[in-house]
């Protein structure tokens, strides 16, 4: 079996909630004084050996921990990496968007 296979049939994305289903599952199990919202921001980080230990770590371990050697793992993140480049067109080339949900609950 190849890693491009492992990486196309890998199921573990993550569980990306919307607010209004995690208010509700807060409430269905006790929780009160709900208030969950979307925060939009971006992450800057300073260069391409930062960037990299980044995205290994928090962006593509789940992908990667599908993969057997570290060999494969290194060569897709350095060709992620490759991709990254040949589309940069800011002036901080080393940036991530994402989007949190942030919770805030209390338990009666």
């Amino acid at each position: 079996m190849n890693s491009k296979y492992i990486l196309q049939t890998c199921t573990n994305h993550g569980i990306f909630t919307k607010p209004d289903d995690t208010s509700k599952l807060l409430e269905k199990i006790g929780y009160i004084n709900i208030k969950v919202h979307l925060h939009t921001d971006c992450v800057n980080l300073p260069d391409r050996e930062i960037y990299p230990q980044f995205v290994k770590t928090v962006i593509m371990r789940p992908f990667l921990e599908h993969l057997p050697e570290d060999k494969i793992k290194n060569r897709h993140l350095e060709l992620f990496l490759e991709e990254v480049e040949k589309t940069i067109k800011s002036q901080t080339p080393w940036s991530l968007d994402y989007v949190r949900l942030n919770i805030i609950a209390d338990k009666p």
